[in-house]
């Protein structure tokens, strides 16, 4: 027994004597990046952060430990710290406009903002960052060996932005079976198929349109009827006329006979 305390109090000394813990004992700051860096070349990402934020403190961002800050954000994007990695790169960016890491810190900043972007249904504005970052990143690196993941990483941020406009364009069709209000749908999706013409989405977009339009003329009042009977036809057209063989299609013709059914009432005034 005492035997196992002599090695446990022991191997409690060596621990407390690290270089880690002396590093972040002493004031010495370039025995703590030289000790961080270390750590960081290890993988050993968490505690070369504790010693970099020392420094931080009693250096700040100065030429000096440019190499340090370089390896800090890294640090932090290295463990998935991305919230703050973006900042710090961004600093970085700012700060060390000859760096000759600039051209990754730049790709970084945007990854960051990248990794960060949240799924379709919730706020997209670091989305949005994300976009203009790499937009930014390629403008400076055009011909940047991380060119093609840059626009992959981008295409995929734009995406999402046209998955959510769309999602709450389709929603106004949705909500119209309780509120009736089938006008606000065919509006909100022709506002989406106008702001993005060449979307994935356009046969869907164009689908519930006509389904708004068909569900708008069937509930309308006798004096508006006809019109919105032969509107939402032509909107049957558009559909087809784009994708002939549509996943929707025969539904969609389902639904036109019904709304040329009820014109026929028309036929005789």
């Amino acid at each position: 027994m005492k035997h196992i305390s002599y090695v446990f109090f022991t191997a409690l000394v060596l621990a407390s004597c690290s270089p880690l813990q002396k590093a972040l004992k002493v004031d010495d700051t370039a025995y703590k990046n030289e000790v961080a860096d270390q750590l960081y070349e290890k993988g050993k990402y968490k505690q070369a952060i504790r010693l970099y934020e020392q420094i931080e403190k009693k250096e700040g961002w100065t030429s000096n430990f440019q190499s340090m800050y370089y390896k800090y954000s890294k640090a932090y994007y290295n463990s998935r710290k991305w919230e703050a990695s973006k900042p710090m790169f961004q600093k970085f960016n700012l700060l060390y406009l000859s760096s000759p890491n600039r051209e990754e810190t730049m790709f970084l900043e945007a990854m960051s903002a990248y990794e960060m972007s949240e799924v379709f249904t919730l706020d997209q504005h670091v989305t949005y960052e994300g976009i203009q970052k790499f937009d930014t990143f390629l403008t400076a690196y055009p011909d940047s060996q991380y060119k093609d993941q840059a626009l992959k990483n981008s295409k995929e941020l734009k995406e999402k932005i046209e998955r959510k406009a769309f999602e709450s364009a389709k929603l106004y069709n949705k909500i119209g079976e309780y509120t009736r209000d089938y006008n606000a749908a065919i509006v909100a999706l022709d506002n989406f198929l106008l702001d993005y013409p060449g979307t994935v989405y356009k046969t869907d977009a164009l689908y519930y349109k006509y389904d708004s339009a068909y569900k708008l003329a069937l509930n309308s009042v006798y004096s508006k009827m006809e019109e919105r009977l032969k509107k939402a036809i032509d909107y049957h057209d558009d559909l087809v006329s784009y994708e002939p063989n549509t996943k929707y299609k025969e539904e969609a013709d389902k639904m036109l006979e019904r709304l040329k059914k009820e014109l026929q009432q028309f036929a005789t005034k």
